[in-house]
């Protein structure tokens, strides 16, 4: 036993001894990666004020026509014998609980709380940056958003006893049919549309950046959620389309100057980039596919009517959540000048829009009272289509109700929704829709429309007879039903840089950095303003002309920035919505249809300039649509040292600062009017 122990007791000593220098290694390892690990925090606080009344027309307490009367008749069907839609009105009912024509004033049965505060949102951003050796690191960003509510908004809740309230079915309705959701953006399958975001009514939480970062010599390769910002322009994208955008928080309308920074959703990709040459860079990326995130219904900067539910997102029932998109850029510097060429295959992100099926089973009775009843009676007393028989050709009935009909449609009886005529154009012009074609095209598309005795249009007039029709027979309001899908695209782009040098090194025209950026997509798809299950698909080119300068006016002040920019586009405005949608009337007024305009044409100017002691910087973003709309931020910011700074800002937009302002992107929002400050605390 002794000799065994004088045998094995030396090995054990070695071997602690092993797991113990091991162990202070590891401790040390650990040690210096700590020390090579730095964190940054930072809290920052958000706000905006309303500095005018008009509230946003795309939510249920401003939209066209939302004070006043109007006059609705219901008609014949053509179907029904009614000869033309509007030609033989129907006869008053006779037990006077709905009658075949009244007067409708929308905010008596849709109301709520104005909107004061446009935003309000406290945030905190953390970064980790860990660094394993020369060659290897991870840089983790987070950022999580907290929205106190100060104005609940529409609660769908409060409209259960009218109409039979705001269905649900046929998809996800997360953001119909209960209180305002601010944050969650979700598919019609139930899942974020960004995997890799946690998000409630008030709150969100993400990553911006999340990446595995390789570089040594010429080679550069990260892996992870990231941003790919090829694009060198403020407001305009022409080769900044690698990332979707996000515009839940604050839609277009935070610092210019920081371009696309807060709105770009992160990828998850493989990025790499060489340096080919000693004077050419190889940049290429591969990644998942993720679409543009719009604000939510009845949200303080939402730009799709509420009168609609929110459109299903196919992202992920459509297979889209598990597309790839990829592309390179190829950049050269050759002394004063440069050049650059990309090609890059994605879907576009902002997607088609098109017509849905509702999957909401709901018929017209009891809420539509005699004329729904008739029309629920009428459907009934057709045969049941057999065979080959259609209700286009045949006097025969597809489902066994309206109610079943119906949930083959777009459209579905409920509170909130369109109420008559007027509104309906007007609103319908407001998205660059064409009022009469997306009409026609839901019965042309949707048989169980025909079912249930719609039939086409042939001018405004006989769509107003349609739509008061049913509207009545509704008892009130009809919502639509939208769907987003995504389509493949090539985009390439060239560009050219050059960057002046004058003998006078003080001159103002001494050291402009220019930019020439060219976009082509062969066969883009765009949504129709009749709403069309493919859309529109055209060929499309996008110029842009960027000049910079940092110029010095004075010696006793830091050199400003200095920026001015242009952009043509051939076939959409600056969103991505095609032209074709551009010219019809929106307000309280007749309905002008759209006639569409030839082009899309931009001009920015924006900088900074800071203080003498830096405490102070001024900045200014002007965006100018040449058809006549104006976006104007000027800001202040102040740095009062301690981690702190302030900034604030004006943001006023126009739709007609001249002309009638129905062909201007800003007319989109020319609601907003407000003072905003942004407060932020490094820690």
């Amino acid at each position: 036993m002794k000799k065994t122990y004088r045998r094995v007791a030396p090995a054990l000593l070695v071997s602690l001894g092993g797991l113990l220098a091991s162990h202070a290694q590891a401790e040390s390892g650990i040690q210096e990666l700590w020390d090579r690990t730095t964190f940054l925090g930072q809290i920052r606080l958000d706000a905006a004020y309303k500095t005018n009344d008009e509230q946003n027309p795309y939510n249920q307490n401003a939209f066209p026509f939302q004070d006043v009367a109007v006059e609705r008749q219901a008609y014949l069907p053509p179907d029904l014998g009614g000869g033309s839609w509007g030609a033989v009105p129907l006869m008053a009912d006779p037990l006077g609980l709905i009658p075949t024509n009244d007067t409708i004033r929308r905010d008596d049965r849709v109301y709520f709380e104005d909107y004061e505060t446009n935003q309000l949102n406290l945030r905190f951003s953390g970064e980790m940056d860990m660094r394993f050796n020369r060659e290897w690191r991870m840089n983790v960003k987070m950022r999580a958003i907290f929205d106190p509510v100060v104005h609940e908004g529409f609660n769908a809740g409060m409209f259960s006893n009218d109409q039979g309230g705001i269905a649900s079915g046929g998809g996800d309705r997360y953001a119909d049919t209960g209180e305002t959701n601010f944050y969650e953006a979700k598919s019609r399958t139930g899942e974020n549309l960004n995997p890799f975001e946690v998000a409630g009514r008030d709150y969100m939480v993400d990553f911006p950046t999340f990446i595995l970062n390789y570089k040594s010599g010429k080679y550069d390769l990260r892996f992870g959620l990231q941003q790919i910002a090829w694009g060198q322009a403020v407001f305009f994208r022409t080769f900044d389309v690698a990332n979707s955008l996000d515009l839940r928080r604050h839609l277009i309308l935070d610092r210019g100057i920081e371009e696309f920074e807060d709105e770009r959703v992160p990828k998850l990709a493989l990025r790499g980039t060489v340096q080919a040459t000693r004077n050419v860079i190889f940049d290429a990326y591969i990644g998942k596919f993720q679409p543009d995130i719009l604000p939510n219904p009845n949200t303080p900067y939402n730009v799709v009517p509420s009168q609609f539910y929110k459109p299903l997102d196919n992202y992920h029932s459509g297979g889209y959540d598990n597309k790839l998109d990829a592309g390179f850029r190829l950049k050269g510097d050759y002394g004063n000048w440069s050049w650059q060429a990309m090609a890059v295959s994605r879907y576009n992100p902002l997607g088609v829009f098109s017509w849905a099926e509702s999957g909401i089973e709901k018929g017209l009775s009891p809420w539509g009272g005699s004329v729904g009843a008739a029309v629920e009676a009428a459907y009934l007393s057709k045969p049941q289509c057999q065979g080959e028989q259609n209700p286009y050709d045949n006097f025969c009935r597809l489902y066994g109700s309206v109610g079943e009909a119906l949930g083959h449609t777009p459209f579905t009886v409920g509170p909130g929704g369109v109420y008559s005529d007027k509104e309906w154009f007007s609103t319908a012009a407001s998205v660059r829709l064409h009022g009469v074609d997306v009409l026609n095209r839901a019965i042309a598309d949707f048989p169980a429309l025909r079912d249930v005795f719609a039939s086409p249009v042939n001018n405004v007039e006989e769509a107003s007879a349609l739509l008061n029709t049913f509207f009545i027979g509704a008892g009130g309001s009809i919502r639509g039903n939208v769907e987003r899908d995504y389509y493949r695209e090539d985009v390439f782009g060239l560009g050219l840089g050059y960057v002046t040098s004058t003998e006078d090194v003080n001159s103002f025209w001494d050291q402009i950095i220019l930019n020439l950026e060219v976009q082509y997509a062969p066969e883009r798809r765009f949504t129709s303003p009749d709403l069309s299950q493919d859309g529109i698909e055209t060929d499309e080119v996008i110029v842009t002309l960027v000049a910079e300068k940092w110029y010095r006016w004075t010696e006793s002040f830091p050199a400003a920035y200095l920026v001015g920019q242009f952009m043509h586009r051939s076939e959409s405005d600056l969103v991505g919505l095609h032209l074709s949608g551009y010219g019809g009337n929106v307000g309280n007024t007749d309905p002008k249809l759209p006639e569409g305009i030839d082009s899309a044409n931009y001009l920015v100017f924006a900088g900074f300039q800071p203080w003498p002691n830096r405490k102070f910087i001024a900045e200014w973003a002007f965006l100018y649509d040449v058809e006549g709309g104006l976006l104007a931020q000027p800001l202040i910011k102040w740095n009062p040292g301690r981690g702190m700074s302030v900034d604030l800002y004006y943001n006023y937009v126009t739709g007609d600062l001249h002309g009638d302002g129905t062909s201007t992107l800003t007319r989109a929002i020319d609601h907003v009017e407000e003072v905003g400050m942004r407060f932020t605390y490094q820690l």
